[in-house]
């Protein structure tokens, strides 16, 4: 059973990568603008979020393994919202082109992802852990998002 909750968790946090793929796949846009100095390749951005949705899969089965129950529902709600908004950026940034608001979504997701390292301090500290790497990603697109929206 606990095998079967951690391949539905590794395929939940898969899906933001798959609309992502969608949406991204003709990068001309992107390539055409100015671009700041510390800008990764783009097959670091592919390398860098495949280990990172693997490690929200995992963060999701051990916020779980237990089972659902009033006491971690509220978490997993959270989880899911911030998952959800980590979707949404991919769309928003290179589906829109809007640069200002993916950088607000950005905060968002920011903010949702360290009140949950905050909540699984608590309750789970390895969650915790598993999810700093992925904080410590959303700062770093944060701020490349914002010299994106400040060259363009």
């Amino acid at each position: 059973m606990q095998i079967i909750k951690l391949i539905f968790w590794l395929f939940v946090c898969q899906l933001p990568a798959l609309g992502a793929g969608a949406v991204s796949g003709n990068l001309e846009w992107y390539h055409a603008l100015r671009q700041p100095p510390f800008a990764p390749p783009d097959w670091l951005f592919g390398a860098a979020w495949s280990i990172l949705y693997l490690l929200l899969g995992v963060v999701g089965f051990l916020m779980t393994k237990n089972g659902l129950n009033a006491q971690n529902r509220p978490t997993v709600i959270l989880f899911v919202i911030q998952l959800a908004a980590n979707a949404l950026w991919t769309p928003v940034f290179f589906g829109r082109h809007a640069v200002g608001a993916a950088l607000l979504l950005l905060l968002l997701i920011i903010f949702l992802s360290a009140w949950l390292i905050k909540r699984f301090w608590r309750e789970n500290r390895p969650a915790a852990w598993l999810l700093t790497p992925y904080l410590l990603w959303l700062l770093f697109a944060w701020n490349l998002n914002y010299a994106f929206l400040l060259l363009n």
